[in-house]
């Protein structure tokens, strides 16, 4: 184990434990990165409270918006096979789904860089999950706004959040390319793209050209029988539903928190001379999602440019790069160094998780850059 993370781990312990007691979140895993490799990996807690069945290294929790960021190493996969331009309208990717404007706007503005970034104008937020019972509905359904009404725990969760109510047509609804506007539904385009060029579903797409070269096969976009997932939790640590996500691209993906940690470790370079990327993508590929498109929400103290598919941070002139994902009884989080090789991977199963893995991914920052002081 390298020498830092063996440093910091009691310190995470102690911050995951305390955090996890106090947040009423009941089970955590957390993977440290370094040389570009996982060194360390430690599971907390219970997958499911009620079966009181524990956390172990082979469960899968649901990643939510962290799936943004494999959607944009396989959009570089078509990137670099000519088959997907950055800078097209995205419109001409599309056979199913027709992209419209609700008002004048230019619909040749919005591109996959844009979407990438959130800078497309396009309906903010985006869909809910559905049922895991409820299998008629798709993407497209979502695209176009026939989604099944949200029940009393989707509303809750819109109003604890202040989020809008996403049940329209997916259409250009802010000027492209003028100021961050976080979509879900960007990511529903994408992702149709995908499937449109190909000819293959999305999952199969991303399974064969980005999991299996990368060994993740504790990765995937489906709960099934006979493996071990964690359950969703809610605020008060009971049990809630899970749902089916409609937009893999966006929210889709779980994965156990080894995977995410290796995944994460392939934006940099990692042992015996892998280049970043990991042969899936290029340097100069992952390069460009790793560059500032335009600004993203920031905090006070914490000003954050928008990467493709990646959220980038000045942090004392190292480059941070990382995603978040959450929704009812999920968090998630992935942070790292790339020109370090230094990162933070977690994942868990409590709705008020962020306040779990905030000051773990804090203290694991300080160390890191401590350490290159």
């Amino acid at each position: 184990m390298a020498d830092l993370a063996s440093s910091f781990l009691p310190q995470a312990e102690d911050l995951v434990l305390r955090g996890m007691e106090s947040l009423k979140v009941p089970g955590c895993a957390l993977a440290l990165i370094e040389g570009g490799e996982t060194v360390a990996v430690r599971v907390f807690g219970l997958a499911d409270a009620e079966k009181k069945t524990a956390v172990t290294e082979e469960t899968r929790f649901s990643l939510q918006s962290i799936s943004k960021s494999y959607a944009a190493l396989a959009v570089m996969v078509l990137v670099e096979e000519g088959r997907l331009d950055l800078d097209q309208p995205i419109n001409r990717y599309l056979t199913r789904f027709r992209l419209t404007a609700a008002g004048p706007f230019d619909l040749d503005l919005v591109t996959p860089r844009r979407l990438l970034s959130h800078h497309a104008g396009v309906t903010e937020a985006g869909f809910r999950g559905v049922g895991l019972d409820q299998r008629g509905f798709t993407l497209i359904d979502a695209m176009e706004g026939r989604l099944p009404p949200p029940n009393e725990a989707q509303e809750r969760h819109y109003a604890y959040w202040g989020l809008r109510r996403d049940d329209d047509l997916v259409a250009v609804t802010h000027p492209p390319g003028e100021g961050w506007r976080y979509s879900n539904a960007g990511f529903g385009l994408l992702e149709l793209a995908i499937e449109d060029i190909t000819g293959l579903s999305y999952a199969a797409f991303v399974e064969a050209r980005l999991l299996r070269p990368l060994g993740l096969s504790r990765t995937g976009f489906e709960r099934i029988d006979g493996l071990p997932f964690a359950s969703p939790h809610d605020r008060e640590g009971r049990v809630t539903a899970d749902y089916r996500w409609l937009c893999r691209a966006a929210g889709g993906v779980y994965a156990t928190v080894g995977d995410l940690a290796a995944f994460a470790a392939a934006e940099s370079a990692g042992a015996r001379g892998a280049a970043p990327g990991r042969g899936v993508i290029s340097p100069a590929s992952l390069a460009i999602l790793h560059t500032p498109h335009g600004e993203a929400d920031s905090l006070p103290d914490l000003p954050m440019k928008a990467g493709l598919g990646h959220i980038l941070v000045d942090a004392g002139g190292v480059l941070n790069v990382h995603h978040s994902g959450g929704s009812i009884g999920w968090r998630s989080i992935y942070s790292i160094f790339p020109t370090l090789g230094s990162g933070v991977c977690m994942v868990m199963n409590g709705e008020a998780a962020n306040e779990l893995w905030q000051p773990v991914v804090r203290a694991w920052t300080e160390a890191v850059l401590t350490r290159r002081a």
